[in-house]
């Protein structure tokens, strides 16, 4: 198993933050990779369906969220990322001085593709979306 993890302290409060990318539908909002989101229903399972940049498709399920925690999991249910396994966590920490980190974690077996390409993959997609969140609320010390 492979673990990634990236986060950003920004400045900004934690709520406006989560505001902004706390909704599992609110990728295009915030991430310059994301130009679409759509979600279906089905069985009480959630799941987003991302077109990226390329016209590349992926489904995403849900497994949980909680705003008063400022945080979600999903997995990933079908696309050509080169991994297996993949869970990711989304969360908003608040700092308590008027900044706020963002978390982006997940676990997963690579699949497909070397380890280190695999982790250079979702090393990317997570700094290109916490860098422009910090383009957007500034980046803190």
């Amino acid at each position: 198993m492979v673990d990634v993890v990236r986060e950003v302290r920004l400045k900004a409060q934690a709520d406006a933050v989560w505001t902004l990318i706390g909704g599992f539908n609110a990728l295009p909002n915030w991430h310059p990779a994301v130009l679409s989101s759509d979600l279906s229903q089905d069985d009480g399972v959630t799941t987003r369906h991302l077109v990226i940049v390329g016209r590349i498709r992926l489904a995403e399920r849900l497994l949980s969220h909680d705003d008063a925690a400022r945080t979600y999991r999903y997995t990933i249910a079908d696309g050509p990322l080169p991994v297996e396994g993949y869970v990711s966590t989304v969360t908003v920490a608040d700092q308590g001085d008027g900044t706020a980190t963002v978390r982006w974690s997940a676990s997963f077996e690579p699949a497909g593709a070397p380890a280190d390409v695999a982790v250079e993959a979702i090393q990317g997609i997570y700094d290109s979306g916490l860098n422009s969140l910090a383009d957007r609320f500034g980046r803190a010390a």
